[in-house]
């Protein structure tokens, strides 16, 4: 994220101060805070107290106004932004039409290297009507314009970031409710309330901070007081923090699951029966209880209740290591060796998963890989499977099922024309009904061919200290704005 000198010196685990919201936001740091740059769900986290979009997602996943007051279509390649007025950057740049522009350009160049460019790829350029009037133009009919734009398109100040876009990583400047003040290696990256924050009367405290502590500290943090906030809760923590009397635990589900990458192009993936038989394999009742400590639901395919496209009459497939066994002899492979590339992350799934599949006669190999890693691992060394934890920042069945699946994206391993038409198809709808109603049948398509390995809904467990009234949101990325403190909170009380 960010790097400055301190404008004072800060203990390593300082205590936090009154009117300042603590938050343990992970275990390590992440590499920026440049928006063109940032593609891993804790680097949106940090990214959005300070910069933001023209729409947002509210806590429930829907979509509400940022910089943008209001917008209609103009026609199914045209989409008009009303943008607010009297907003200024941090540094006292206006935010206008020209800021609109200029971020979609540097978005859309191939020379900025975007990582999430493919979930922009339909957005073609903005175009500058007035000073308070953006339209964005689409190279095709895009259902999903909204959802990406509060996924992933943050606004910049065009004159600092041209003078300052190698500094900018390490020192953004946004129009959001917090403005960064400094970040300090290896302690802490900090914020100060923007007090001329368009929406009045937020945010509720002083200062932001986030802090990164290996994972057996951080329920010490918050206990005496170093921290506030922990966003991802130890599941065997719980009975500790709710007999402390001094926080509570708070549980959402969120758009969070792990899923499977299948290679459909080549080996024993691509024949439905083995696919099938992996899906038979799992007891996600046992995934649950110790891969998650029983937080999280088990779920039908790739998509997940509240999603746009998610098909609520899908059944998740039974445990039937029997039928598993008789569908690998059929495709010819009673005993079968399969090679795994499992990110980190994902371990102890990919652990439990082992075992389970080993009971019906299939052996994983398993190569572990860092996030920063998957992707070129994953073209070089194009294994037969891919295990990994996948967060929905697009509050759509579109994005997990495209990552994973769509024969252009990237990642994906699965030859499939049929799928790659339905998706292209869905997304061009206009009429949302209709166009929900086409990922349903992706969806629905995805579970019956068993296109991927389907397994849990998490259920995201948080630690929040008494007096502070934190609101989760579903996407797993909340906007720390919302959050009030009581005077009972302040001061590592």
């Amino acid at each position: 994220m960010l790097a400055v000198l301190l404008a004072f010196c800060r203990s390593a685990t300082s205590v936090a101060q009154p009117g300042e919201l603590a938050v343990c936001l992970d275990i390590h740091e992440p590499a920026t805070l440049d928006p063109f740059d940032v593609f891993a769900e804790k680097g949106y986290v940090a990214l959005q107290q300070t910069l933001e979009g023209l729409v947002r997602f509210n806590p429930d996943g829907g979509i509400e106004p940022a910089l943008a007051l209001s917008w209609e279509r103009i026609n199914d390649r045209i989409m008009r932004f009303h943008l607010r007025r009297d907003v200024k950057f941090h540094n006292g740049e206006p935010f206008d039409s020209e800021s609109v522009r200029f971020s979609v350009e540097r978005y859309l160049d191939p020379h900025t290297r975007f990582p999430g460019l493919g979930f922009l790829g339909p957005l073609e350029k903005a175009v500058a009507i007035d000073r308070h009037t953006v339209d964005l133009v689409t190279r095709a009919p895009d259902g999903a314009l909204l959802n990406r734009l509060a996924a992933f398109l943050y606004i910049v100040p065009a004159r600092y970031y041209s003078n300052f876009k190698k500094e900018f990583g390490r020192k953004p400047i946004g129009t959001g409710p917090f403005v960064f003040e400094s970040w300090q290696k290896d302690r802490g990256i900090y914020y100060k309330a923007n007090l001329e924050y368009w929406r009045k009367g937020y945010p509720k405290f002083q200062k932001l901070s986030f802090r990164f502590l290996p994972i057996e500290k951080q329920v010490s943090a918050l206990l005496s007081g170093e921290v506030d906030l922990l966003t991802d809760m130890p599941g065997t923590e719980t009975e500790t923090i709710a007999k402390s009397r001094v926080a509570a635990v708070i549980k959402k589900p969120t758009f969070y699951t792990v899923g499977a990458i299948f290679n459909t192009h080549e080996g024993p993936l691509k024949d439905r029966r083995v696919r099938l038989a992996l899906n038979l394999g799992v007891d996600r009742q046992d995934l649950i209880r110790y891969d998650q400590l029983g937080n999280a639901a088990v779920i039908a395919s790739l998509t997940m209740p509240g999603e746009i496209g998610h098909a609520e009459d899908l059944r998740p497939y039974d445990y039937d290591p029997a039928q598993a066994k008789r569908l690998l002899r059929q495709a010819g492979h009673p005993r079968l060796k399969l090679r795994a590339l499992v990110k980190e992350q994902t371990r102890r799934t990919a652990l439990i998963l082992k075992k389970q599949w080993e009971r019906i006669g299939v052996d994983l190999e398993i190569k572990w890989v860092s996030e920063v890693d998957a992707l070129i691992q994953v073209q070089a060394q194009r294994p037969d499977i891919v295990i990994g934890g996948c967060p929905d920042p697009m509050a759509h069945s579109f994005f997990i099922t495209s990552l994973f699946l769509y024969s252009k994206s990237p990642y994906s391993l699965t030859k499939n024309p049929q799928l790659d038409q339905m998706l292209e198809q869905a997304l061009a709808q206009m009429d949302v009904k209709r166009m929900e109603e086409q990922m349903r049948e992706v969806d629905r398509f995805v579970h019956r061919e068993a296109l991927s390995l389907f397994t849990y809904q998490k259920v995201k467990t948080y630690a929040v200290k008494n007096g502070v009234a934190f609101v989760p949101y579903v996407t797993g990325m909340p906007h720390l704005y919302m959050t009030g403190i009581s005077t009972s909170a302040q001061g590592g009380q």
